[in-house]
């Protein structure tokens, strides 16, 4: 198998979708071109793993619409590559505040046992 029937095979067109949305994310929120290429690979590698997720947040956040069967990984490849970067970021921000917060009784019972001795 060659790249050309790769990309156009179902895996291939998600990837091409999550680049396109991706590269609109970059274009949209320019910040330079190390922000740049890391929010495209971000969101390309976000959109082919979570392009299932695309359809169903796009209807979620902006109300019922419809979009076809035949579509619908494409759509949400692209959807996923748009908001990938921020969804990742949601992610690891929630996984940072609760590891700070298990880790926070183990820092004051630390502190406690410096005060008493």
């Amino acid at each position: 198998m060659n790249i050309l029937d790769w990309l156009s095979s179902g895996k291939g067109e998600i990837a091409v979708a999550g680049i396109a949305g991706s590269a609109v994310s970059v274009v949209m929120e320019w910040n330079g071109i190390g922000s740049g290429i890391r929010r495209l690979f971000v969101g390309a590698v976000a959109a082919y793993f979570m392009a299932p997720l695309g359809v169903p947040l796009f209807q979620w956040s902006l109300g019922h619409l419809e979009v076809a069967g035949e579509q619908a990984a494409s759509v949400g490849g692209f959807i996923m590559g748009l908001a990938g970067v921020i969804i990742i970021e949601i992610v690891l921000k929630a996984f940072r505040l609760r590891s700070a917060e298990l880790s926070q009784p183990a820092a004051r019972r630390r502190r406690r046992r410096d005060d008493e001795a």
